[in-house]
Order: structure tokens, then C-alpha cells, then sequence
């Protein structure tokens, strides 16, 4: 068998990473993949916590970044002349979803080799996830596809089944399972900005969530970016939850 882990440096895919590894300590034979997806927007201590699963688990953490060219998040913005929004969540898309695709196809596939991948989605994260992956079970497979409709085409979807290996898992259960294996959380997690590791900040978070971040050191690094793609782009970044018409982000 082989596995593909794309792994964030959050909880839930470290989780998913180590319950690879863990299969492949009964099976040798399993091959266990794992590969990040770069947005280049991502915190200081993510990448050095990155840094450390890879020296922790004597294994090759791969990277992507974006697609079209390589672009991180700051370059596809100006590409796109406008920041992401609620219903154009076009970093996603770019710098994840066809990332990790292109990734796959320049990398690994063969038209032949047959892998899993193993996402670290959990219902109990959000409503929606809730609702998306309900009746899922860790042990269930299914089409890429599924996940990610139009994404892949049918060949590669040929070679690619989907896992979500820890979808019914409760948080306590996630850090748990990183305490029994050794495996310290990303700092991150103490900071309390968030319960979620990934962009900092996310673009499309909430208000409140996206105050507590400016409000750090590198928050307020990434503040300056952001006003000085609002002067380039000619138009003001609005949080995601907030009214049109105001730049609350200037604010703070």
C-alpha cells in the first residue's frame, strides 16, 4: 500500500501522518508519503515544527507551492487583482487543492501505482464539516472525486482512493494520540489565537479570530502586507464575517 499524508503541521494531519506510520510498523511494505502544501503564508514556528516532524521521524516532508508559476499566497492575490472572499476561495483551490494535484502528477504518478489519501478532516471542527462528512467512517474509501469534484481527472482519479482516518475523532482524542506517540503539538496550539493551525491569518477566518492574530508580532508583519497589496490592488481588505464598506483591519 502506498499513502499520501498531506500534512499542515495541525493536530489532525500529524494525527493522520502517525497513524501512516503506525501501519507501516505492522506492514513494512507500506510506503507512507508525506507533503505539505507551501501557501508561503504560513507561520514562522508552523515551518520550524515542520522542521522538527521531519528530524523526529527520520522521514521527507515534501513541499508544493501553488501552482501558475510557483506563485505563494501574496504573488496569486496580485495575479488576481483582489483578495479571497467567502464565495472565491481561490487560494484554496490554487495553493491546495490543484497544488497538491500538480504535485501528484509531476511526481508520483505512473498510471499504474495505486495510493490513498489520507486527509486529516474531523466533524467535530465545523458545522460544515459536520454536515459534508457526516456517516463517514475512518475505515470508509472513496473517490477523490468525491472531495474534490472536477479536480482530478479521470485518470489520475484512476489511481487515487480517499481516507479520512481520524473524521470522527474529538480533539482530546487528536492530542491524546500525539501524546501516546511521542509527538509534541505545534507550539502554535498555546499561542490561543486559534484552535487551528494554517494560514496566519487565514484570510477567509472570522473577525474575532483574525483581531487576536494581528495582534501578535507576525500578525502584525503580515498587516503590513496586506495594506501594501490594499495600495497596489486599489481596493481594502475586508474580513471575511464583516459588513462591506469598512476596513476593520485598518483599525487595529
Amino acid at each position: 500500500m502506498n499513502i499520501i499524508v498531506p500534512v499542515s503541521g495541525g493536530k489532525d494531519s500529524t494525527a493522520c501522518l502517525l497513524r501512516a506510520l503506525q501501519w507501516k510498523e505492522i506492514d513494512p511494505s507500506v510506503e507512507v508519503i508525506a507533503v505539505f502544501n507551501d501557501t508561503g503564508w504560513d507561520h514562522p514556528v508552523t515551518y520550524e515544527y515542520l522542521d522538527y516532524l521531519r528530524d523526529k521521524l527520520q522521514m521527507e516532508i515534501h513541499t508544493t507551492i501553488g501552482r501558475e508559476d510557483g506563485k505563494d499566497l501574496v504573488e496569486l492575490i496580485r495575479t488576481r487583482g483582489k483578495f479571497p472572499f467567502g464565495l472565491g476561495r481561490f487560494c484554496t483551490m490554487y495553493l491546495k487543492q490543484y497544488a497538491l494535484k500538480d504535485w501528484y502528477q509531476s511526481e508520483l504518478y505512473d498510471g499504474e501505482t495505486n495510493y490513498e489519501v489520507w486527509f486529516g478532516m474531523r466533524t467535530q471542527e465545523s458545522g460544515q464539516r459536520a454536515r459534508k462528512y457526516a456517516g463517514i467512517e475512518p475505515e470508509d474509501l472513496f473517490d477523490m472525486g468525491d472531495l474534490f469534484p472536477s479536480r482530478y481527472n479521470k485518470k489520475l482519479r484512476a489511481t487515487l482512493e480517499v481516507r479520512l482516518p481520524v473524521v470522527t475523532w474529538t480533539e482530546d482524542q487528536i492530542f491524546n494520540y500525539l501524546d501516546a506517540r511521542g509527538i509534541d503539538r505545534n507550539p502554535l496550539y498555546y499561542e490561543g489565537t486559534n484552535d487551528r493551525v494554517g494560514c496566519y491569518p487565514c484570510l477567509l477566518a472570522g473577525k474575532k479570530v483574525q483581531q487576536r492574530m494581528f495582534a501578535t508580532e507576525v500578525g502584525q508583519q503580515r498587516l503590513q502586507v496586506i495594506r501594501q497589496l490594499e495600495q497596489e490592488l486599489g481596493q481594502k481588505y475586508e474580513m471575511y464575517d464583516t459588513d462591506q464598506g469598512s476596513c476593520e483591519v485598518c483599525k487595529i
